[in-house]
């Protein structure tokens, strides 16, 4: 039997799951404080040498290591597009898809204060996109030329009008600039084409980036790293939400990733074409965005200004400010009674009720012939299955009430979000496992979620 060791890099833990594929059965998984600052093999060879209890050592070390990382800051990208509800949307939904933390983005003419900024930004990875097939030309060569005067050392992937697609990369080459060609992300009004952009940003991520990320020392026992934290917990969701040919997924669904800095949202559902108008770029089947502001720990203070919670935890606001600035400083605190452990769920309900309402689309009225609304966004009203994972929501004494946050209530008929559903809780953090084997195998990758992502009431 050869074990499948699945590691995550992540900026507060390093991960570890233990996985045997062959009998489609989760062994054992652990956790240790990350050590990717100083030397990742430390925290890596704890998780390890904790493995060996449960699989012996020749099991650690006859097993196949798949790896994952977020550490780092992530993969840190500015996206470059024509229009906002077209181009740059097509380009976002494909960079985070790709499991980039999208530092900026910038739409229309880059002014030269825009370079500026690109600039200090520095991103590891730019994605220039924009001007359907046969469209506009202008626009985006006008852009490039202002990028290659650009003094940065990021990676460019150009993924707009393919027409001029060689003079761009050759003019961002002999401004020493690198860029890949990718296919148009929107090559015609009602198309997405995201797949091979997406494809070029995770391989420059595993070749080109991760190595400066603290992993190096890591990389004799690892190998490389196959893909974004964020990419794996998407590609383990629409798993599990698509099934496989042989073995039906659970449906529509949502997942809340609640951390201490950021909330990241997937959501997985066919898009609804009936009796709809869509507006703007058409939605992924597999959606992912990131709420940077909404995070229960170094984010505190920017969650408690969006919730603007004061008076809610029945605590003065004086103390409540103190207590959110206590966890902003101290990204690994643990509640230690009832009304921190109160703050807490309070701030993680905010953390769900805000990155839903912010992923969701909206509708409004249409009034056309065969069209009975107009759609903007991701249509979410017929999920059933929200999962919540991550800290706050692992350990919280009622994640259901949590993720209820998700549903829409009835004042919100605009917003498109879940009308009712089943909530389930990834407890043990198994989701990005999960989709660092669905390529390897996914029937077995598939009932191991089934099994272990338990329904929560």
């Amino acid at each position: 039997m050869r074990y499948t060791l699945c590691v995550d890099f992540g900026s507060t833990f390093t991960k570890l799951c233990v996985l045997d594929l062959e009998n489609g059965e989760l062994v054992m998984t652990t956790k240790r404080p990350t050590t990717v600052e100083t030397d990742a093999k430390i925290a890596l060879l704890a998780c390890l040498a904790e493995a060996k209890s449960y699989v012996g050592e020749k099991g650690v070390k006859d097993g196949r290591i798949i790896t994952s990382s977020s550490a780092a800051g992530g993969l840190r990208m500015v996206v470059v597009g024509l229009t906002k509800r077209f181009s740059l949307l097509a380009g976002k939904n494909v960079a985070l898809g790709a499991g980039a933390r999208i530092i900026k983005t910038y739409e229309n003419n880059l002014t030269a204060d825009d370079v500026g900024e690109i600039e200090q930004i520095n991103p590891e990875i730019l994605l220039l996109c924009g001007g359907i097939e046969g469209g506009n030309t202008d626009r985006i060569l006008h852009n490039a030329r202002m990028l290659k005067r650009a003094d940065v050392s990021s990676y460019v992937v150009y993924a707009g009008n393919q027409e001029i697609a060689s003079y761009i990369r050759q003019e961002l080459v002999n401004s020493s600039i690198s860029c890949y060609i990718a296919e148009n992300v929107f090559p015609a009004y009602g198309q997405l084409n995201g797949a091979p952009a997406g494809e070029i940003i995770r391989q420059l991520f595993m070749e080109r980036i991760v190595g400066a990320k603290g992993l190096a020392s890591a990389f004799s026992i690892i190998g490389r790293v196959a893909m974004p934290t964020p990419a794996a917990v998407l590609a383990g969701g629409q798993l599990l939400s698509r099934g496989t040919a042989f073995d039906a997924g659970v449906g529509g669904l949502m997942v809340f990733d609640v951390g201490g800095a950021t909330t990241d949202v997937y959501s997985y559902l066919e898009e609804n074409t009936s009796a709809a108008k869509h507006i703007g770029s058409p939605e992924p089947f597999a959606k992912r965005t990131v709420e940077g502001d909404l995070g229960v720990r170094s984010s505190c203070l920017s969650l408690m200004e969006a919730m603007k919670i004061s008076g809610k935890a029945e605590i003065a606001e004086q103390e409540l400010q103190a207590c959110c600035k206590k966890r902003a400083e101290a990204p690994t605190y643990v509640p230690d009674n009832e009304m921190q452990r109160k703050i807490d769920l309070i701030l993680a309900e905010g953390a769900v009720e805000i990155s839903a309402r912010r992923h969701c689309g909206k509708a409004t009225n249409a009034y056309a012939r065969n069209v009975c609304e107009a759609i903007e966004g991701k249509d979410l009203r017929e999920i059933n299955g929200i999962i919540g994972t991550g800290g706050p929501l692992i350990h919280s004494r009622n994640p259901a009430e949590v993720l209820r946050k998700a549903i829409g209530r009835p004042a919100e008929k605009e917003l498109l979000l879940p009308k009712e559903s089943k909530f389930y809780l990834d407890k043990r953090y198994i989701l990005y496992a999960i989709g660092l084997c669905a390529d390897i195998n996914p029937a077995s990758a598939l009932h191991i979620a089934k099994e272990n992502i338990v329904e929560i009431n």
